[in-house]
């Protein structure tokens, strides 16, 4: 668990100073004087949207790259290794059969979106390149995974993408580019990182490419196809969900609403960093522990993971949720993004019931059951895409996020009871109700503490009074076995004694 904690630390730090430079991004997206809300709607529409035709085209290769990776490690030689080979070939098949259906479909989308989203279907088409892009880089990223980069891919996803987009939003805040020019920019971000990962895995000898079938791919061809075609269907769903909130927003209500619903979900992604991180750290060590049927390293890995998230989630939230209305009037930020506050509240819940049921979907996906996976991916789509349209369409920005609420907590649930009752595994101890229980006092605490005071100085009040009460009981009551050996870290090297030195 030591390997996993120090990995996903120094991940989750590559994530931290990304979201350090997101919340940069975000300020300048919504700031009054720069952009409108329909612009940064249409940005993040074109994710969204790109993000839809990059799950067409992976057919479902990145499961495929991280599962199967140790066989082909274990039983070829570098040269002989066509694991990477196979998934390109199989994606950019998959891409090329998406980007025609787009064409196809192309009257459709102008009749769906023109009424309300105009900007959208001006700058439609260049979804297609920030697409490939995407589709490029979920491939090396999963075949980095086998090579146990997760630290790495991590800092050029949350990171490094991120200051490229900061260098050009300041080119059109300053008028060296204009809005058109900012589109095609932003559409090709992710070639950036691709490029560099690329060069990486060059560099260090484990860019394999080969054109030669291997014996391993001969051998489980039935079992990749398979895992291939499950696969596609989890990422089709999966994505799909993801993206209808905005979609459904575009199409029903316009991209200012679409901007508003993103901003409160960029502030609940705030609270989703070490889950990124860790799932890029664990995934290859589940998949080896299963390949050895270690299940105590198993349930360890569940447990520390969900008291981990858990901690982590709470802490986050409930610091967001204290400073929301105070930060949006102090920054200058346009004062329609308030509306989000109540969208942030209800996300915000859905990712503290995802995060704290840990690394559950890892452990299925990685199992021999992983098309259990699969059925509660469309499960979840089957309840959440009818709500999100319907709620959408009576409630307006607040819809989808109930439709989240409802939707995740019955998908979370429904796999909670698989792995305990398939595997005796379940993440929850005492400690977790101790942590909720924590949380919501020192919540209001703080808010008591700091109700008659607003600005800058009562949001560093309340943020410092939190997080110092928060620590010390989480520290005092050892609700999470990792946080010590990190505190005990730190104060080692701030030259402070610690419990256990002499």
């Amino acid at each position: 668990m030591s390997e996993i904690r120090k990995r996903s630390l120094k991940a989750t730090s590559f994530i931290y100073v990304g979201f350090l430079i997101g919340a940069i991004n975000t300020y300048f997206l919504t700031h009054k004087n720069w952009f409108s809300t329909d612009q940064n709607g249409l940005t993040r529409t074109l994710i969204e949207t790109s993000q839809l035709v990059f799950a067409f085209s992976t057919l479902g290769t990145s499961t495929y790259l991280y599962k199967f990776f140790p066989y082909y490690e274990d039983n070829l030689s570098n040269k002989k290794n066509d694991i990477l080979s196979v998934a390109l070939l199989v994606s950019l098949l998959g891409f090329t059969l998406t980007c025609s259906t787009l064409f196809i479909l192309e009257p459709v989308i102008v009749r769906k979106f023109s009424a309300n989203s105009l900007l959208f279907v001006q700058y439609f088409y260049w979804i297609i390149p920030m697409a490939f892009f995407t589709l490029l880089y979920n491939i090396l990223e999963s075949y980095s995974y086998g090579f146990k980069k997760g630290v790495l891919t991590s800092l050029l996803k949350e990171t490094v993408l991120r200051l490229y987009t900061t260098i050009i939003l300041i080119l059109k805040i300053f008028n060296f580019i204009n809005i058109r020019q900012f589109i095609i920019l932003f559409s090709f971000q992710y070639a950036s990182i691709v490029i560099i990962l690329a060069l990486h895995l060059y560099k260090n000898n484990q860019l394999w490419i080969s054109f030669n079938i291997s014996r391993v791919t001969k051998k489980f061809r039935k079992k990749i196809f398979s895992i291939m075609a499950l696969t596609f269907i989890v990422i089709i769903v999966g994505v799909l969900r993801q993206s209808i909130d905005g979609l459904v927003l575009a199409a029903k209500q316009n991209l200012g609403k679409v901007g508003i619903f993103g901003f409160a979900a960029y502030m609940v992604s705030v609270m989703q960093a070490p889950l990124r991180s860790i799932i890029a750290v664990t995934i290859p060590i589940l998949s080896r522990a299963w390949k050895d049927k270690n299940m105590i390293e198993i349930d360890r890995i569940y447990k520390r993971t969900s008291i981990n998230l858990l901690s982590f989630s709470l802490l986050a939230f409930f610091s967001i949720w204290l400073n929301f209305t105070d930060a949006i009037q102090f920054f200058g930020i346009n004062s329609d993004y308030l509306e989000g506050r109540p969208v942030f509240f209800i996300l915000g819940l859905v990712t503290i019931i995802e995060m704290g049921t840990g690394v559950n979907s890892q452990i299925i996906g990685t199992s021999t059951y992983w098309r259990f996976e699969l059925w509660t991916s469309i499960l979840l789509t089957a309840l959440i895409i009818p709500l999100s349209y319907t709620l959408t369409v009576h409630y307006g920005i607040i819809g989808p996020a109930i439709a989240n609420l409802v939707s995740f907590s019955i998908y979370n649930i429904v796999r909670y009871w698989f792995l305990y009752k398939k595997f005796h595994l379940q993440p929850f101890t005492s400690k977790s109700l101790e942590v909720l229980i924590i949380s919501i006092s020192t919540y209001y605490i703080s808010f008591f503490a700091f109700t008659n005071y607003h600005g800058i100085s009562a949001m560093i009040g309340r943020s410092i009074l939190f997080i110092t009460i928060f620590i010390a009981l989480m520290y005092k009551r050892k609700i999470s076995p990792d946080l010590i050996p990190v505190i005990e870290t730190i104060q080692k090297r701030m030259g402070l004694k610690t419990k256990n030195s002499k």
